[in-house]
């Protein structure tokens, strides 16, 4: 079973003064490495006079609206796209969009996702002590999803704390060894980790964890 990414409809419509919305709720279903994804809620003026949408506000940073124009003619039908950033999210998501008219009216529109892990990481946070000998340490990352998600390679922002992408069982299983020079004291690295895009896509999340030598 191939991963599908899809915008998912609520049937019925539901009417707020001038403007029928053709669903207030929209469900996303996303790629465990998709960046991005797009809502769309249609709506039509049913009333006899003009509407403007006055204002369109989201509740996280990670909303960004657009709307084609703001006016809209008894009859006119328009959309508004909500473009969802996906980045540093897991887990069950509800964010809220709120719409104000020009008629009075206050409209809430809500997108509805859950994001799926791509990998677990373990650890998250490797250390060195400062008396620690050991010249190499190895990060585990698993895939629990029914699909497999190439892991495409790795890079440590440290170049004392270089690191290596090791292919235990192709997308769903592989090590990242990092190891330490001897130019690493009281050192930091992030070590970011590029995943295989969703089909049809050409960007992907990057994965990461950290290394300190103290």
């Amino acid at each position: 079973m191939k991963w599908i990414i899809a915008i998912g409809l609520l049937a019925g419509s539901s009417a707020w003064a001038g403007l029928r919305w053709e669903a207030s709720t929209q469900t996303l279903k996303v790629h465990p490495t998709q960046i991005e994804a797009m809502a769309v809620f249609r709506f039509s003026n049913a009333g006899d006079q003009l509407v403007t949408l006055s204002s369109v506000n989201v509740t996280c940073g990670c909303l960004a609206p657009r709307l084609d124009k703001r006016t809209y003619a008894p009859g006119e039908s328009g959309e508004l796209a909500v473009k969802f950033d996906l980045r540093n999210r897991t887990g069950k998501q509800h964010k809220a969009t709120v719409v104000k008219t020009s008629d009075g009216a206050t409209v809430s529109l809500f997108i509805d996702a859950d994001i799926p892990k791509s990998y677990d990481i373990a650890p998250i946070m490797m250390t060195w002590a400062g008396d620690n000998p050991a010249a190499t340490k190895t990060a585990k990352l698993t895939n629990s999803n029914k699909e497999p998600i190439k892991l495409l390679s790795v890079a440590s922002s440290h170049k004392a704390l270089p690191a290596e992408l090791k292919t235990i069982r192709e997308g769903f299983e592989y090590e990242v060894v990092v190891t330490r020079l001897p130019a690493a004291k009281n050192a930091r690295s992030v070590v970011r980790i590029t995943t295989e895009p969703p089909p049809g896509q050409t960007e992907a999340k990057t994965l990461k964890f950290y290394v300190h030598v103290k």
